[in-house]
């Protein structure tokens, strides 16, 4: 993983609830486009799901179990 604000959104994550891209911005001092760049950079690779609130209208983001497991699956191959 290159980034470091990136490293940082999935540690905010991985260890708290689901966030919106706004939650995370005001959260890690982003900026609104860097905060949903990062977002959806990890929601491609598979580390983050979204899921749509309709009430709120947006998206909140969460670690995804399986792309966890993955990223363990080849950390652990690669030592």
């Amino acid at each position: 993983m290159a980034s470091e604000q990136r490293l940082a959104v999935l540690a905010y994550l991985a260890y708290g609830s689901d966030a919106s891209a706004a939650d995370l911005a005001d959260a890690l001092g982003l900026s609104l486009p860097a905060a949903g760049m990062h977002l959806l950079r990890l929601t491609r690779s598979g580390l983050v799901h979204r899921t749509f609130d309709h009430r709120e209208d947006r998206y909140f983001h969460s670690i995804s179990a399986k792309g966890l497991a993955r990223l363990r699956f080849l950390k652990k191959g690669s030592g």
